[in-house]
């Protein structure tokens, strides 16, 4: 199994063969999907089918894994959510896929990947999948740690035909952490305004940190520094502009993360929330010498409660942000 950046950058890959695809990155699906399609020899149709989707029965896709036509004798079959299907009809699946001698295959199991300590690696968790692994090339498109991120932003880079610098690099990391989707996002709409590093970075500031965005990072670095008075500030002009339900969600995102990572001596074992990336990131470890266990499980308490009360009952949102600005930072430490 390689990992996606290695598959990539590999300047002597070929993209005719047949691949797996295992991970839940939805972005390096389909990015390492067009690649495919844009750099394969083989292909004069692709079809794409989908295990999850009823419509796509498994004859279907035999029928098309060994099917030719005169105008079309090359195809690219692309096959979805393998993780979908029961054993046996993984079985089926395998025999033909193994027995297919005219058609490229690219086969998606978008499961998460578990991660072995010991190999300090990730690992197929389903058995049709590994078994499947023994016939195809398997790529791995599970989201990677930061510490590759600068390497994808130069590959995307290169793709968009414009010059990054090491701080271009930097801030868009510190803005989006591993976001995939929004920094090729960011990129791209960049790439259409200037080549120029100074307009790249202009823009970069201008798009993401508006108003919201400024006044949400600052108040979960508030919270992670136990900062009452920003917290206040900062939770109480976002509450009037976008509402107690999207406030409780964006502070119970950086309280779990916290909390987590309190339980387990300090480390992330498992990101909750995709907001938690770049600088804040780094600053969650941190912040558990701020809060104990007991009022980390408090507030969650507290957001639950409050979270219960907006669906169900009518509420005054000011006083349940005087409640959680109470209940959950000013309590006795």
């Amino acid at each position: 199994m390689v990992k996606a950046l290695q598959f990539i950058s590999n300047e002597t890959q070929s993209f005719d063969n047949n691949y797996l695809l295992v991970g839940d990155n939805d972005f390096l699906y389909l990015f390492i999907k067009n690649q495919i399609i844009k750099k394969s020899q083989k292909k004069d149709e692709t079809l794409v089918f989908d295990c999850a989707d009823k419509s796509d029965s498994l004859d279907q896709i035999i029928n098309s894994l060994g099917s030719q036509d005169l105008f079309s004798n090359n195809k690219l079959i692309i096959i979805k959510n393998l993780n979908k299907l029961n054993k046996k009809n993984s079985e089926v699946l395998l025999n033909n896929i193994d027995s297919n001698s005219t058609h490229q295959i690219l086969c998606i199991d978008n499961n998460f990947l578990s991660y072995d300590y010991k190999s300090k690696s990730n690992v197929i968790k389903s058995a049709s999948t590994k078994e499947l692994s023994k016939i195809l090339n398997v790529i791995d498109i599970s989201t990677p740690f930061e510490s590759e991120m600068k390497q994808w932003i130069q590959l995307f880079a290169d793709e968009l035909n414009i010059k990054v610098s090491n701080s271009y690099s930097q801030k868009i990391i510190e803005i989006f952490g591993n976001n995939f989707s929004e920094i090729f996002n960011e990129m791209s709409k960049s790439s259409l305004i200037s080549p120029n590093e100074e307009d790249l970075l202009s823009s970069l500031e201008k798009s993401t940190y508006n108003h919201k965005d400024k006044q949400l990072w600052e108040l979960n670095y508030a919270i992670c520094d136990r900062r009452v008075d920003s917290i206040f500030e900062n939770g109480l002009s976002i509450m009037r502009q976008y509402g107690l339900s999207y406030l409780i969600n964006s502070m119970f995102s950086v309280m779990e993360a916290i909390f987590i990572t309190k339980k387990n001596n300090g480390t992330l074992l498992d990101n909750p929330s995709r907001s938690i990336r770049g600088n804040l990131l780094k600053r969650i470890a941190p912040a558990t010498q701020n809060y104990s266990l007991e009022e980390l499980e408090h507030a969650i308490n507290i957001f639950a409660q409050i979270d219960i009360k907006i669906k169900t009952t009518k509420i005054i949102d000011e006083t349940e942000f005087a409640n959680i600005i109470n209940g959950v930072f000013k309590s006795e430490r």
